[in-house]
């Protein structure tokens, strides 16, 4: 980097800058077809979209209709069940029962699985609804950037259109114009020739 003082005749980082802007803006090539130009330009920018940016985009539709969050919910809640159980029937081991029935330890198990199922349906039907807010929320995202790259793809074609008919409008005045100044050349070359 350049810091020498200007008063030096050196340039400075900025000068420095400045130069190298103009250098590089000097040495672009000039276009002999903006058409072609641009489609190149276009169709090298579709070729680094299905690159680089396609397969995520297909990765992330295939998201919108992930169950795995239930499936998880499920499996935490099954090991739970296991668990209490394992606890329950480590209880009745180590303090005999308590007291209680074969009928009463019965009903308890019966109490206990009950829970569990219904602790394994309440845990699914949540998760269940939760994966659905997660899955229209990417929906949405999908969605909004689609539009967005519809109306800017729009936006582009009614500028291009804009431009032909621009073009052509041009065409047409440039071409009635010549008509008009050779009617006039014309007309003034007999009117001299007349006038002889």
């Amino acid at each position: 980097m350049l810091y020498t003082n200007l008063y030096d005749g050196q340039q400075t980082e900025r000068d420095y800058e400045r130069s190298a802007q103009t250098d590089s803006a000097s040495t672009l090539p000039n276009v002999k077809d903006p058409e072609a130009t641009f489609a190149s330009i276009t169709r090298q920018d579709y070729m680094d979209y299905m690159d680089n940016f396609r397969g995520f985009e297909e990765k992330l539709l295939g998201l919108t209709n992930d169950d795995s969050l239930r499936q998880r919910a499920s499996a935490d809640q099954k090991k739970q069940n296991e668990i209490a159980m394992q606890v329950q029937q480590r209880n009745a081991e180590r303090y005999g029962g308590a007291g209680l029935s074969n009928a009463q330890r019965q009903e308890q198990q019966k109490s206990m699985q009950r829970g569990g199922q219904l602790g394994l349906v309440n845990t699914s039907n949540n998760a269940r609804v939760q994966q659905r807010q997660i899955n229209n929320a990417l929906i949405n995202e999908l969605i909004g950037i689609g539009q967005g790259v519809n109306q800017s793809s729009m936006a582009g074609l009614g500028d291009a259109s804009a431009m032909a008919s621009q073009r052509a409008a041009a065409y047409s005045n440039a071409k009635a114009q010549h008509h008009s100044n050779m009617v006039g050349l014309g007309g003034a070359i007999i009117g001299a020739a007349l006038g002889i």
